[in-house]
């Protein structure tokens, strides 16, 4: 609900921003880790011997964290989780006119082009459908990997390594530049807001959610 005396509206709940954060970390740890053991400027110095099985060791514990963030949203939000999954997989007209809209939007600041978006935004939305379905690769891939290699032929195990890897390369690249445009872009100060303390400037959401602020003004 919204705080109208300091004109604010609550974007995320706790446990959305719980998971959020959760994710990030778990992230973070499997991408540094996964360097490390892969990349043959690190795999050939520091992640051998005892470097190399702690390597291994934070990469799972960072892999069961990663695994648990699906499990913790859907139990302890479940209607979050469902309205969250609608919102990513329904796409309109005002998506392809985000997409026409956003190099100007983002390089060049003109927002006269931007259609009305909802709570996420076209951008956050494919942001939000490349974790879901790489989240989906990695966890599959990644068991295999890690306790089904000795069930699985050579051949399911190759690609499985492979989809890992390009899972990883789509999420970080898409990571990167969600975190560069919520954290550094001009336009987009005022988001990080939503997911450290969950409320947003009624004025912020207006101009960049202004379907969604259409559907809870109502509630304000």
């Amino acid at each position: 609900m919204a705080a109208k005396q300091q004109k604010e509206i609550l974007m995320f709940s706790t446990g959305q921003r719980f998971v959020h954060w959760l994710h990030a970390i778990a992230f973070g740890l499997l991408i540094t880790t996964g360097a490390m053991l892969y990349i043959p400027a690190f795999s050939t110095t520091i992640a051998q011997g005892a470097g190399g099985q702690m390597l291994r060791l934070i990469h799972r514990i960072g892999a069961i964290a990663f695994m648990l963030v699906p499990v913790i949203y859907i139990v302890f939000d479940p209607k979050g989780w469902v309205a969250d999954m609608k919102r990513i997989f329904t796409w309109g007209s005002d998506d392809l006119g985000w997409l026409k809209a956003a190099p100007r939007y983002y390089f060049l600041g003109d927002e006269e082009g931007m259609p009305p978006q909802d709570k996420f935004n076209t951008g956050q939305k494919l942001f939000y459908l490349v974790v879901v379905v790489c989240m989906v690769g990695f966890i599959v891939t990644g068991l295999i990997m890690w306790l089904w290699r000795e069930a699985v032929s050579p051949t399911v195990f190759q690609w499985s390594v492979l989809l890992h890897d390009l899972c990883a390369i789509a999420y970080a690249a898409f990571f990167l530049v969600h975190f560069m445009l919520s954290a550094m872009h001009p336009l987009m100060k005022g988001a990080i807001n939503g997911m450290l303390f969950g409320w947003m400037s009624e004025e912020y959401v207006k101009r960049h959610h202004a379907k969604y602020y259409e559907q809870i003004k109502g509630n304000l």
